[in-house]
This record gives C-alpha cells, sequence and structure tokens, in this order.
C-alpha cells in the first residue's frame, strides 16, 4: 500500500538485480493479449541460433566502434528515400508469429502488411500531399480520417482510408493517383520487456545524479503513467494522451517513468500516452505526433521503450527532429539470437539500447543486432501502477537508464550538447570483451 513516504520508497524500489538465469519473462501477459503486453508483444520467446540481424548495405549502420555518431545531422541525412528504403528489412518470425495471432485474433482491427508486421486495418499514413494532390486522392474515393501538422518535422500527416480495401492495394493505388505522396500503414508498435514478478521487499537507493546544472527534462513515449510517481515530490509528470478515450495508466509506462525518475535532483516528465484505453492505441501515427509534441514542448531527451517495423514517415519524422536536436533513446528488442533490426532504435541518429544483468552479461532475451550504441541494467524493481513493488526485465527499462543519462547532461534540445553528452559517456563506459554485442560498451551500472 503506498502512504505517505511514497517517495523514499520510490527511491529505494529501483535497485538493479541479478540477472535470472532464464530468458523468459515470468508472469502473466497482461491486457489478455497472446505473448503479453499491449499490442505485439516483443517479450521472450524461444532464443534460437542464426545469426544476429543486421542493416542492408543501403543503409549503413552507425560504427559500434570508434568516434559516436549518435545525435548527429551527419548519421540522418537522406531524408525520405532513406527512411523509404528500410521498409525492405524483414522482420524476426517472432515478431512475424506474433503479429499474426493478433491479426487472427482481432480481424476487424488488425491487417498485415506485406512484411507480416501488424496495422490498422484500412488506414494508410501519407505526408507530401499538396491541396490538388488531396482533392484526387479524395475523388477516386479515399476518405480522409485525420489531418495533423508534426511539429519540428515541417511535416503534414494525414491519414485516409478506403473502404473494402486492404493497405496495400490502397497504397499501390494512391502512388497511381498522387505518385509524389509518400505512404505507409499505420504500424502497431509493440513493448520491449514486460513485469516480471511481485515483491514487498525494499531495496536500496537509487543512483548518485550525473551532474549539470538546472531542471532535468526527459520525453516518454509509451502507456499512461500512474499517479503513484507523482507522490514523489522530485517529480513532476505533465501528461498528455494522443489515443482516443480516456488515458490509462499502465504497467509498462509506470515502470519505465519509475526508472527515468530514480536519479536524485528535480524531474519534468513528459509522459506522452499512444494507448490510452483505445484498441487502436499504440500506432506509428501517434508516435509520430507524440514526437512532435515533445518538440513543441522543447523537450531535449526522449525515450520511446518499444519496438515496430521500419516505417517510412516515422523514419522521416525521426531523423528531422534528430536534426533539429532532440536525442532520441530506443531499445533493441528482445527477439534474442534470431533478431532483426527493429524500430526506432534502428532508425540512423536514435541511440539504441540493449540490456544486460547486474554481472555485464548480456540477457539472453536481448536481440543481437549490429546496431547498439550502449548496454544497460535491464531488471530492475520498480512499482506497478497500484504501487506494488514488481521485478521487471528487458531491454524496455535499459532504455530509461540511458535516457536520464543523458538528459542529466543536456537541458535542452541541442545537437552539439548530445553529442558531447553521449561521447563522455561512450568514455566513461565498461568496455566488456565482446564489444559487437555491447557497441560503446555498458553504462549506468
Amino acid at each position: 500500500m503506498i502512504g505517505k513516504h511514497l517517495g523514499s520508497m520510490l527511491a529505494m524500489a529501483l535497485l538493479v538485480l541479478p540477472v535470472a538465469a532464464t530468458g523468459q519473462v515470468r508472469g502473466g501477459p497482461p491486457m489478455g493479449l497472446p505473448g503479453g503486453g499491449f499490442p505485439g508483444g516483443g517479450i521472450g520467446g524461444p532464443f534460437g541460433g542464426g545469426p544476429p540481424g543486421g542493416l542492408p548495405g543501403h543503409l549503413p549502420d552507425l560504427p559500434v566502434h570508434g568516434r559516436p555518431a549518435w545525435a548527429g545531422v551527419e548519421a540522418v541525412t537522406g531524408g525520405l528515400e532513406r527512411a523509404e528504403q528500410a521498409v525492405s528489412i524483414k522482420l524476426s518470425k517472432l515478431q512475424k508469429d506474433r503479429a499474426a495471432g493478433l491479426a487472427q485474433q482481432s480481424p476487424a482491427l488488425y491487417e498485415l502488411d506485406r512484411n507480416g508486421a501488424l496495422a490498422i486495418r484500412g488506414e494508410v499514413m501519407a505526408t507530401g500531399l499538396g491541396t490538388a494532390a488531396l482533392a484526387r486522392v479524395q475523388q477516386k474515393g479515399f476518405a480522409v480520417l485525420r489531418r495533423d501538422t508534426v511539429p519540428g518535422a515541417d511535416l503534414d500527416l494525414v491519414v485516409v482510408t478506403r473502404s473494402g480495401m486492404d493497405n496495400d492495394h490502397a497504397m499501390k493505388l494512391l502512388r497511381k493517383i498522387a505518385p509524389e505522396g509518400t505512404y505507409a500503414p499505420n504500424h502497431v508498435l509493440f513493448e520491449s520487456g514486460m513485469p516480471a514478478r511481485a515483491d514487498s521487499a525494499e531495496r536500496s537507493g537509487p543512483a548518485e545524479p550525473a551532474g549539470g546544472e538546472g531542471p532535468v527534462a526527459v520525453g516518454l513515449i509509451d502507456t499512461g503513467v500512474a499517479p503513484v510517481i507523482d507522490a514523489d515530490p522530485r517529480v513532476h509528470v505533465v501528461r498528455r494522451t494522443f489515443a482516443q478515450g480516456a488515458s490509462k495508466p499502465g504497467a509498462h509506462g509506470t515502470a519505465v517513468a519509475a526508472l527515468l525518475a530514480r536519479e536524485k535532483g528535480h524531474l519534468s516528465l513528459y509522459a506522452a500516452d499512444i494507448f490510452g484505453s483505445d484498441p487502436r492505441g499504440g500506432t506509428s501515427e501517434l508516435l509520430v505526433r507524440a514526437l512532435g509534441w515533445m518538440s513543441a514542448s522543447h523537450v531535449p531527451v526522449v525515450n520511446v521503450s518499444m519496438v515496430g517495423p521500419a516505417n517510412p514517415i516515422v523514419g522521416v519524422v525521426v531523423a528531422r527532429l534528430i536534426v533539429s536536436g532532440l536525442t532520441i533513446v530506443a531499445p533493441v528488442g528482445n527477439d534474442g539470437a534470431a533478431a532483426r533490426p527493429l524500430y526506432p532504435a534502428s532508425y540512423p541518429g536514435v541511440v539504441a539500447v540493449s540490456a544486460a544483468g547486474a554481472n555485464g552479461r548480456l540477457l539472453p532475451e536481448a536481440s543481437r543486432v549490429r546496431r547498439v550504441d550502449f548496454v544497460a541494467p535491464g531488471i530492475a524493481m520498480v512499482p506497478d501502477p497500484g504501487g506494488r513493488l514488481t521485478e521487471v526485465r528487458g531491454t524496455s527499462f535499459a532504455a530509461p537508464i540511458v535516457s536520464r543519462l543523458i538528459a542529466d547532461r543536456v537541458r535542452s534540445p541541442n545537437t552539439l550538447a548530445a553529442q558531447k553528452a553521449i561521447r563522455a559517456l561512450a568514455s566513461a563506459a565498461q568496455h566488456p570483451k565482446d564489444t559487437g554485442a555491447y557497441g560503446h560498451g555498458l553504462i549506468g551500472f
């Protein structure tokens, strides 16, 4: 039960625990979805053989050694053309099977794109359509569902549909009607780690702050954040819901928020709920709109502890916002040895994070992909939405450790400051022998 000393209890809750013997997550899946978590899962699964995933030649990987290139203009040039190329990257069998299960379970809500990724049925995201092009699209039977401008990205986002037509056929027709536009399915994103088990024991205090002066601000795009986080007087939460319906506090978003708040010092947490109580939540469209809000709010660092397929419109928004000074941190996923690149972590310029236990060894479920920038602790004790301490594990919970370490050094959106902060973290990182799997090393231990 949460009492008046909640702030102290939250601080004590956030000790990273020893790694468990198995890569599987303990406990049943929330929300009744197969595989666990909100749409798509992303937890555990069989850890089969096969080579680690990698980016194809036309999408060059960022270096795993040498001078860090994150948060720099050189890492995100190429715009829409480069973002569209990423769509050719295939999903792992685990991701495909999870998406197929959800599409089969809710065929009126979901469909699969040509790569087997989960998307909202009948909804196509579009950008680059002027007034005349949009009029042609409407004349051919497409209805405009929503239209918005993404702040900071100079991008007009339109979501259209045509009755009785799936996404692939709709996009083919749209390209004929208005070839100047860029089109993408409204993909559904997955969490990248979930609660493991409950525990009522008290833990030791949080780590010392990393330094810096002035208020710390971090953005969080996830499920809703429970009021348990607000009980800590050091934390000020600014909430906004992007999904339809009321915001719904979730275990995942609450856990990530608690990890962002574990350091000493005051934190302004900008929490974007892209799931809410809407079964159509957690989409690429809502991710883009939430990123635009972060840019408009001048948040320097944004944590996105979710994974999904490559989406050309999300890719170009991410690129433009990184150039504008935003730092985006995301987990590589939990597909183990059979993993393929997942997004947004694999977009150029995003800080990609994998997870390890207290012994510094990678979690068995952590995706073995080429693109890793840092490895951080991936097992912790955090409060659930009701305030009960819960053990969580996965790359979702390593990403906020890195986000907070960067935010402690970067107090406003600034590309050069972000580069300097990330290079400092890389210089201070621990370097295991298997450097290719650890990027620039272990941090946050």
